[in-house]
């Protein structure tokens, strides 16, 4: 039987889960969902195609396969295979993605080089309040220690952030990017290039926002679950924009497993409603499974723009570089973690100064080796 139902009914026998419940009460029957379950036919959904030697695992939140139902998380909202917001409102990241895509019109998709006007009208849309640069003005990379303290959100001092770089990786690293190419971009310096170095940028503040708000979700707000979802696509699964249109135009099931992962942190926060979480075994799980999808997918996005660099000339061709020395400088932390040989072999091709020190085969085959399945 479902363990929410039988959660339900003992309370229920115990007369203590009626209308007058306090908040506190109501929110420790989900804490004693925290339990792995075992269905009767246990199964993974396997990886088809190109990915079929990726290894599956129950472990991992399966909305697609059989409702979730062969999986070892118990029911939960997610398993309509839909995101089924947390808070009472669209989440502010959605907004922030939207930014995002009209930021690329007028910049790194644009048919034509862009204009000091246009870049200046990109950079407003970015520097909106409560928008995008808000949030690159803090955002963390939780694949780094915290910054020693007890404050969880330190790195919104500036002067914190310039000493503990990796950890901030908003401020310490992207804004840089972001406010040096804006600059040079509005004066009129290689535009296109600007724009790459902006889109790269970014790319990874999305990638780094999904993982963040799963984070912050456990301790300081719940809702913040919704705003994973958000900054991969904010919308329905089937039609994505932002980031997760990027994976999906780069491999569908990466795509598909990353959407799965938001689906994932989604259910913990079902399961578990308290704050902080109680349940860290379905917070832990969640947590890796976007980050292996995601990475995965910014992997993707490495490789692709790698292999454009020799199809191009003059500014096109330094802005392609542009972009995989800013991916691939922040893809070594993940490439180092798995083989620190192959990643000083990375390395060489994606920080080459020149379209000719990037050895594009090597590089593509050694992302290939280093992040093979979502």
């Amino acid at each position: 039987m479902n363990k929410r139902l039988i959660g339900i009914g003992l309370w229920a026998l115990l007369g203590i889960a009626g209308c007058e419940s306090t908040p506190a009460t109501m929110d420790m029957l989900p804490a004693t969902l925290c339990k792995a379950e075992q269905p009767a036919a246990t199964m993974c959904q396997p990886f088809v195609g190109t990915l079929s030697s990726c290894k599956c695992s129950v472990d991992d939140y399966a909305p697609r396969f059989n409702g979730s139902k062969n999986d070892t998380w118990p029911s939960c909202v997610s398993d309509g295979n839909a995101f089924v917001l947390f808070g009472t409102s669209t989440p502010g990241a959605s907004a922030r993605t939207l930014a995002f895509v009209s930021m690329g019109t007028k910049l790194w998709k644009n048919p034509a080089i862009p204009s000091a006007v246009e870049m200046t009208a990109a950079r407003d849309e970015y520097a909106i309040a409560n928008g995008i640069g808000s949030r690159v003005a803090r955002r963390q990379d939780i694949h780094y220690p915290e910054v020693p303290g007890s404050n969880k959100f330190a790195c919104n001092d500036l002067t914190v952030a310039a000493q503990n770089p990796d950890r901030c990786a908003g401020p310490g690293k992207l804004k840089p990017i972001i406010d040096d190419a804006f600059t040079k971009g509005i004066a009129g310096m290689k535009p296109v290039v600007q724009s790459a170095r902006i889109e790269a940028a970014l790319l990874w503040f999305f990638y780094l926002s999904s993982q963040s708000e799963v984070w912050t979700s456990s301790f300081d707000n719940a809702a913040d679950v919704d705003s994973a979802w958000g900054y991969l696509s904010g919308t329905e699964r089937s039609k994505p924009i932002g980031l997760g249109l990027y994976f999906q135009q780069l491999d569908q099931e990466t795509y598909d497993r990353a959407f799965d992962s938001v689906l994932a942190a989604r259910c913990w926060r079902d399961l578990d409603k308290d704050l902080p979480s109680s349940c860290s075994l379905f917070y832990q799980r969640a947590a890796s499974q976007v980050d292996k999808a995601f990475t995965r997918g910014m992997a993707l996005i490495l490789r692709d723009r790698i292999g454009k660099i020799p199809t191009l000339t003059g500014e096109a061709q330094e802005a392609a570089l542009n972009f995989v020395n800013i991916i691939g400088l922040l893809m070594d932390r993940a490439a180092r973690a798995i083989d620190p040989a192959k990643a000083d072999q990375l390395k060489t091709s994606t920080q080459a100064a020149t379209a000719a020190g990037v050895n594009v085969g090597q590089a593509q085959s050694l992302l290939d080796s280093l992040f093979a399945c979502p």
